[in-house]
């Protein structure tokens, strides 16, 4: 069960709230008495942006949320039932996940045999449904260094990418159709080796083509390591949560009205 983002929300601000006297607290910002510490900063709503520019989107919508948490407060919202009830059982929710968790992260188990033998037994869900293309995408500091990153890896020489301005770099496989129908095209082109720059998510990128993999073709064990992991533990952790609520029931005197029996 994901926690809601409310709770953080809501926690963070009555946190951030309370002055702290030590001199060592680098203070990011304020609103009024409310401080926000660097000791005390999330990712609000930065996490789709650029890693140097996390702090100052966080600070900035942070700012607004402890605004319109001020003017909510002044107008009677922190004192209305339906929310006061709302958070209730969002907490209630949130110390019970954690207990499930903290319960249950010792008891279940997956291992690699249980991996393995999944995929085996399954092996028919794990056929490509589509064309794919398995990619090493690289985001680049400026459209200028793409094109250098780009002739160099067209070049067909192995290259050290050290000397490039690459602020990141992730591996991922891709469907047919998910990019736009130029990348596509040049994407399962089966003589191209990259392409790019491209814009993607107004990132500037360059896209190594490592693999590509057929329709009808079947997707590895290693690429499907983690999914079949989360299949395995979900169903064991379903297992586990019923033999604990089995154990609860035992021990406790629980009456339903006959009406709803």
């Amino acid at each position: 069960m994901r926690t809601p983002t409310g709770i953080f929300l809501f926690l963070l601000l009555s946190c951030s709230g309370k002055e702290n006297n030590a001199k060592d607290i680098k203070v990011l910002a304020r609103v009024g008495e409310r401080t926000l510490t660097e000791e005390s900063v999330v990712s609000f709503g930065a996490s789709k942006v650029a890693p140097e520019q996390k702090t100052l989107v966080s600070i900035e919508n942070w700012i607004n949320q402890s605004l319109l948490l001020s003017e909510a407060k002044k107008e009677g919202f922190e004192s209305d039932l339906t929310l006061i009830k709302k958070r209730d059982f969002y907490y209630d929710q949130l110390i019970v996940s954690s207990f499930i968790e903290n319960h249950i992260s010792s008891r279940v188990k997956v291992s690699k045999e249980d991996i393995r033998l999944y995929y085996k037994e399954n092996k028919d869900g794990f056929i490509r449904s589509l064309d794919e293309v398995q990619i090493e995408q690289y985001i680049m500091k400026s459209e200028k260094e793409a094109r250098k990153l780009t002739s160099s890896f067209e070049s067909k020489k192995n290259t050290n990418t050290d000397g490039y301005s690459i602020l990141s770099v992730n591996q991922k496989t891709i469907k047919k159709g998910v990019f736009s129908k130029n990348i596509d095209t040049e994407l399962f082109n089966i003589r191209k080796r990259v392409v790019g720059p491209v814009f993607l998510g107004g990132n500037i990128c360059v896209l190594k083509i490592l693999n590509r993999y057929k329709k009808g073709s079947y997707r590895g064990l290693a690429e499907v390591h983690d999914e079949v992991y989360q299949r395995l533990y979900k169903t064991k952790t379903t297992i586990e949560r019923g033999l604990l609520l089995d154990s609860l029931r035992k021990t406790v005197n629980i009456f339903i009205n006959p009406e709803y029996q």
